[in-house]
């Protein structure tokens, strides 16, 4: 009889089914990248630099290429020979000045007006034309001038100061007898004599700026109309004679 133990038989087991986890709810579907992002930001740079370069260029661009120019506005057109007054006005003015005690009052004996532009193109181009107190003469009128009998007594000019552009008026300066006729600027103090702009007193004066620009006048002698034909000068910057 041998002595060898049977494995002792062991109950069969009978596999069970897989068991399944149970399924996660559905993930929404992750929306896809757009790859234009990054196209559109390097097109806008791309478009930034290339209208960057074409201002520049037509920053500089001459003249003679106006489609180019596109950062400069149009300058408005030039007037004409305009009718500024007539000699028997300023002079009546005048002599009603002189009557009434206001000699010392020249805006009482001028006339303001707009040339060679409108205003509603630039204040900066306000002039005025003043008959000149006796005995006082234009200096710029020259003695060969067949009107100088007329022109030499008026004297018309620009109003944008020199300084800082401020619009100047006919005034006096000092003590009645012992002063002067000018320009004044109300702004800052600058003054231009009335017979030739040039600057006498204040920041004009004390920056060594130019006379105010000199507007032309041409007098018609047989209707007596002062007509404004050119301005003399720049202004704001001032003139050169």
């Amino acid at each position: 009889m041998s002595d060898e133990k049977k494995p002792t038989p062991q109950p069969s087991v009978t596999p069970s089914p897989s068991v399944k986890a149970p399924a996660s709810p559905a993930q929404p579907a992750k929306p896809a990248i757009a790859k234009t992002s990054a196209i559109s930001r390097r097109a806008f740079v791309v478009g930034a630099l290339g209208a960057s370069t074409l201002l520049a260029v037509a920053a500089f661009a001459p003249p003679s290429l106006p489609s180019w120019n596109i950062l400069n506005p149009l300058p408005p057109t030039k007037e004409g020979p305009t009718l500024v007054t007539s000699w028997n006005t300023l002079d009546t003015k005048y002599k009603n000045a002189v009557s009434a005690g206001n000699l010392y009052s020249p805006s009482d004996y001028s006339e303001f007006f707009y040339f060679p532009y409108p205003v509603t193109a630039s204040p900066y181009y306000k002039n005025v034309i003043t008959r000149l107190p006796d005995p006082l003469v234009n200096p710029l009128v020259s003695s060969s001038d067949p009107n100088y009998s007329i022109l030499s007594k008026v004297a018309a000019w620009n109003l944008t100061c020199v300084h800082l552009r401020c619009i100047v008026n006919p005034g006096y300066a000092g003590n009645p007898g012992s002063g002067e006729f000018r320009l004044q600027c109300p702004c800052h103090g600058s003054q231009y004599r009335l017979t030739d702009a040039v600057p006498v007193a204040g920041p004009a004066f004390d920056l060594g700026l130019l006379p105010l620009p000199r507007v032309k006048l041409s007098y018609d002698s047989a209707t007596g109309n002062i007509t404004a034909t050119d301005l003399d000068g720049t202004a704001g910057v001032g003139r050169t004679d």
